[in-house]
């Protein structure tokens, strides 16, 4: 079978690849395995090194990343640039940190020395995605790697030629071959990782695959970040100004193309006319290039394209957009679809792509349970200048983020970063203790005979 890269600008196929056999998939998890033992054995600083030394080469390469990731996913340039400086190359030092925090917990008693030891889980599988490959690429590598586990890394096959310089530099940096291997390859390849003898699958993507590998993963640890339907609660209070640009941002960003970005407004009755006429000229504003992009596939296109009209057949007013923006390429408008009240309900599905839907409700508290209302749970914004009552709000949000006056912020290196209900499986862990297992030892080193026995 054929992988393509193309070039959703101009719907050309840039590069075509071989996908890996599947017989040389089980082969590349079973070459990872007895790599992985030798990598975990290496000295703690040898590992810490080679991961500093890839520190460096990211920032030596981050214009060419940038330039790959704009080539075949479509993305501004700056975007990518930034998710680099601004979060994974932040990121290695706090990893760092947590790193030297994980250590032998210590539980012994009267008669007994217990302890807990953290241990790598393996060879971690994970499936590369194609809207953020660089970022979600390194959120685990970087940890994962660190802690001396393998990786067999699916690349997404939108994002092919991205994926493999990834893994030319982790390699440069000196990561074994066979402690990083990138495999390639559609829904199958991806399949038969979930389905194989790798110690932990990682995820990032919709729902619907999200379960299926809940069904064939079996007992494998799963890290899986899911689809969103995130909701911003503009309060009576709000700074107008900081929230329309905010909201123009976290509700276009990337051309809708993200799992967090604003998709569902919650506006006050008294505040909807001022608000939607400011959101709709700062949505205007936005142009080819500078903030959209094209979106991945033509079938990702006409997706999009085939939910707003459902969405207008539902009941939602079209106030912009709603069609494509030019005749190459995958662009489409940014698009706002309003309600008017809450009795008409809002088109419930994910959209991912330019697309945001406003309702208009009496106070907060509906606001509250409107956003509520959806199988997701993933991330909400709220927009107020009275951070305690927009505190008190969050708590009774049922999401895994929230954001105050801000959107689609993250901790360096995707810390503590998911969701709940349908958007994931939850995960209070930091990212390196993400990729490592617990083992007990309980020790009877007086070699006491115990009376209960």
């Amino acid at each position: 079978m054929k992988i393509y890269s193309i070039n959703p600008r101009t719907d050309k196929v840039i590069k075509e690849f071989d996908e890996t056999p599947l017989a040389k998939v089980y082969q590349a998890i079973e070459r990872a395995k007895k790599a992985q033992k030798m990598w975990a054995n290496r000295k703690r600083e040898e590992r810490i090194a080679i991961l500093l030394k890839l520190k460096k080469i990211i920032d030596r390469e981050k214009n060419e990343i940038a330039e790959l990731v704009y080539k075949e996913a479509g993305f501004n340039k700056g975007e990518t640039l930034g998710e680099i400086t601004g979060d994974i190359l932040l990121s290695f030092e706090s990893h760092l940190v947590d790193y030297e925090k994980v250590q032998t917990l210590d539980y012994s008693t009267e008669t007994s020395t217990a302890k807990v030891k953290f241990i790598p889980l393996g060879v971690v599988g994970q499936i590369g995605i194609w809207n953020y490959p660089f970022w979600q690429t390194f959120i685990t590598a970087i940890p994962a790697l660190l802690v001396g586990n393998a990786i067999i890394y699916k690349l997404s096959e939108y994002t092919t030629m991205t994926g493999l310089k990834m893994a030319e530099l982790i390699w440069e940096a000196g990561v074994p071959k066979d402690v990083f291997i990138p495999i390639l390859g559609g829904p199958k390849v991806g399949q038969e990782l979930v389905k194989s003898n790798v110690d932990m699958i990682v995820f990032t993507g919709g729902s619907k695959t999200g379960l299926d590998i809940i069904k064939e993963a079996k007992t494998k640890p799963l890290l899986l970040e899911l689809s969103g339907n995130d909701a911003a609660i503009i309060c009576h209070d709000c700074d107008m100004e900081l929230t329309v640009k905010g909201i123009v941002y976290g509700s276009f960003l990337h051309s809708g193309e993200v799992c967090t970005r604003i998709k569902r407004i919650f506006i006050m009755k008294t505040l909807a006319e001022e608000f939607i006429d400011r959101f709709i000229k700062g949505t205007e504003k936005l142009t080819i290039e500078a903030e959209i992009s094209p979106l991945i596939r033509k079938e990702a296109l006409e997706k999009v394209d085939d939910q707003v009209k459902e969405a207008i057949d539902l009941g939602a007013e079209l106030l912009l957009g709603g069609e494509k923006f030019i005749e190459e390429g995958y662009f489409y408008k940014p698009t706002i679809l309003f309600y008017k009240d809450s009795k008409r309900k809002m088109y419930k599905e994910e959209i991912f792509g330019p697309v945001v839907q406003i309702q208009v409700v009496e106070d907060e508290r509906e606001a509250i349970v409107l956003a509520n209302e959806t199988r997701y749970g993933l991330g909400a914004t709220i927009w107020s200048t009275d951070i305690k009552k927009a505190e008190t709000i969050a708590d009774q949000l049922e999401v895994g983020m929230v954001w105050i006056n801000d959107s689609n912020a993250a901790i360096p290196g995707g810390v503590y970063y998911g969701g709940v209900k349908a958007s994931g499986i939850a995960n209070s862990q930091n990212r390196v203790k993400a990729f490592m297992k617990k083992k007990m030892l309980i020790e009877n080193d007086r070699l006491e005979i115990k009376e209960w026995w």
